[in-house]
Parts: structure tokens; sequence; C-alpha cells
């Protein structure tokens, strides 16, 4: 699959309830908006869940944490769909998978099932999920009211993770102005230039889609294409300090940034890690808070240094950006997260298989 051009959905298995089900999961929000997620059923009340390798990001996401703590996203999301509409849906992953040893490629890979196991009374789910969104504009210059912090605060542990916020001025100066440095010098690396250069869209965003679009990012389409074509102008010291202070007027009035702290190595924990960064989204989003991810900040190693030193901490694996704004733009979604049962079968039934230990992360 091209990464360029928005794939065409292969024709699904029309049984049961992947149609409904599909069309909310795929609100799932992914690094760099790559959605890697695919339902394949295999009857009305099982199906696979399977990831397409060609939108991994091997450069910049380093040991695949990042698109399998998606997983986690993923998962929750396609649960409260089911609750949606009244089913009670489990996501179950394959306990065998080790995040380091999965290599990017074309063929997509197992990394788990999910069941209808019954039915529940229904409730509501589309709304929340269609109303999350990041963030790239200009926040209102106030706090962020105390109830909801507590609220954020007990997410978070009640999955063993910590989410810690400041609002003291000097640490949210610094915190943006490091992440700038972050975003500019990844982006001097070619292996990551190249690999987000697949991803980013200079043009008019569409309804349906995938990818990074220009005027969602907040940024003039001749920025972003002088970015992507001669990155190391960005270096140059007029141009640099010009750069940096554009891309800071774009954050005025935050008055609050986070870290989230836990674990984040083993699969198990990414996939708690991504259930609670949902939850959590989905809370700002009741509570008309919206998030920007600092993805740079944690990707970027000299950044990820400073943040363990600056905040004695060995175990943060997010920062963010949080407050009030205006509505942001809809990042648009691919029409359909359904996997057909052609061209692709599967060499072996949904996991797990009972008394033996199988290797998941083989293509299928």
């Amino acid at each position: 699959m091209n990464a360029h051009v928005l794939a065409t959905p292969r024709t699904a298995i029309s049984i049961g309830p992947w149609d409904e089900l599909s069309d909310l999961a795929r609100l799932a929000p992914t690094f760099h908006n790559t959605q890697p997620f695919r339902i394949r059923p295999l009857n009305s009340r099982l199906a696979q869940i399977l990831m397409l390798r060609d939108r991994m990001l091997p450069v910049e996401d380093a040991g695949n944490l990042y698109v399998l703590s998606s997983f986690g996203i993923f998962a929750e999301t396609l649960e409260r769909a089911g609750r949606h509409f009244g089913l009670e849906v489990k996501v179950i992953p394959d306990p065998y998978l080790e995040p380091a040893e999965i290599e990017s490629g074309s063929g997509p890979m197992v990394l788990g099932r999910v069941e209808v196991t019954g039915r529940c009374a229904p409730e509501e789910q589309r709304r929340v999920l269609e109303a999350r969104r990041t963030s790239r504009l200009p926040y209102e210059d106030r706090l962020v009211d105390s109830r909801a912090l507590e609220e954020f605060g007990r997410i978070a542990a009640s999955h063993g993770h910590r989410f810690e916020s400041f609002n003291d001025p000097k640490i949210v100066r610094d915190i943006l102005k490091r992440n700038i440095g972050a975003v500019l010098e990844n982006n001097l690396k070619s292996g990551v230039l190249e690999e987000l250069r697949h991803w980013i869209r200079i043009a008019d965003t569409p309804d349906t889609g995938d990818g990074l679009w220009s005027d969602l990012m907040n940024q003039p389409r001749w920025e972003t294409r002088l970015a992507l074509k001669y990155p190391r102008l960005l270096l140059l010291p007029g141009i640099s300090s010009i750069a940096r202070r554009k891309y800071l007027s774009t954050q005025a009035g935050t008055r609050h940034v986070a870290l989230l702290r836990g674990p984040f190595t083993a699969w198990l924990d990414l996939i708690g890690a991504g259930r609670m960064l949902m939850q959590l989204w989905l809370s700002m989003t009741r509570r008309g808070v919206y998030m920007l991810p600092f993805g740079s900040m944690v990707t970027n190693a000299g950044c990820h240094r400073y943040l363990r030193e600056r905040f004695s901490a060995e175990d943060i694996w997010f920062v963010l950006r949080f407050g009030y704004s205006a509505m942001p733009p809809k990042a648009p979604r691919l029409e359909s997260v359904l996997w057909g049962e052609e061209p692709h079968s599967l060499s072996y039934s949904a996991f797990p298989v009972r008394g033996r230990r199988r290797r998941a992360y083989s293509s299928v």
C-alpha cells in the first residue's frame, strides 16, 4: 500500500454488527493519523484486529511503542462503539507479541481479536467520539477547572499512571520552547524527515483520508513545503528565530502542560497506556478541554533526557499542552477500517493457540 495515496477499502464481510462498529472505531486517533488498524470479521461474533505494517513509523517510533499503544486507543474506542449499539464487545490482545521484534513491511499482522459477547443497554458514544479533536490553535488564557484536573488525575491513576500538570508560567514556557526545538531537530534527521513526508498532505483537508494536513496543523502551506524541501534553512539564525516565534504564536494562551508517567515498554502495558489516554482524551472532550500532544519531545533523545532530569522521572512517555480553545477542524478518517476476505487469507485461525507459544508478528 502506498502511503501517499488513500487506500481503497476492500470488500468486507457483510455479517453481524461489524459495519456499524467499525464506523465508530475508525474515529480512534493514531500517531500522525496513520490509521494502521483493521477489523477482519470471521463470523457475526468474532473478528481479528490487524495492523498494516506499511503504516508503521519505524524510524521515529523506535521499538514500535507508540503505534502499539495506539492499539489500546483503538481497543477502547471499539469497545465503546459496542456499548453505543447495545453490544458487549471485548478486545483480547495476542499475549505473545513482542513490540521490538515487529518489523515494518508490506503485509498485515494479527494483533488480537474482538468478540461480541452479549447485549447491554445502549450508551451514547458517537457524540463524544466525533467531538474529540486535537487543537493546534491558540488557547484561551485561563486555567482549567480544578475539578477537571482532579478527574484527569484519577483516570491516569486507575491505570497505574500519573497525570502531572503544571501551570507555572516558567515551566509552561520552557516546555513550549523545547518542543519546537525538538520538532526542528527531528525534522533535520533524514530518516525521520523521509518518513514524515509520506504522511504530510499539503492541500485542502478532505472529508475522508489519512495523514497530517497542512490546514489542520495551523501552518501556511508555503511554510510546510519549505520545511519539507529545505529543512536546513531553519538552521540559519534569522530564519530559525522567525520560525520559532511563529510556531510559538500558534500556542499563545497556553496555561497548562502535562506529563503522563507510567509503564510503557511491555506489550500489555502499552495497551493499558493507550486505553488510559483515550479515556483521558474523552474526559477532556466532555469538559470542553482540548489537548495537543508533543510527540517530538519523547522521540527526541536529547529532549527526553531533559525531561527525565528536569522532573526527576524515568517513566515519562507523553507530554501535552491542554486548555480551552475554539473548536479546531476535524482530522479526516478513512471511509472504512474493515478488511475483506480478498486478496489475503490468514495462515492460522484466531489466536490463542492453546498449549504452545506462537510468534504472532509474522505477516498474514
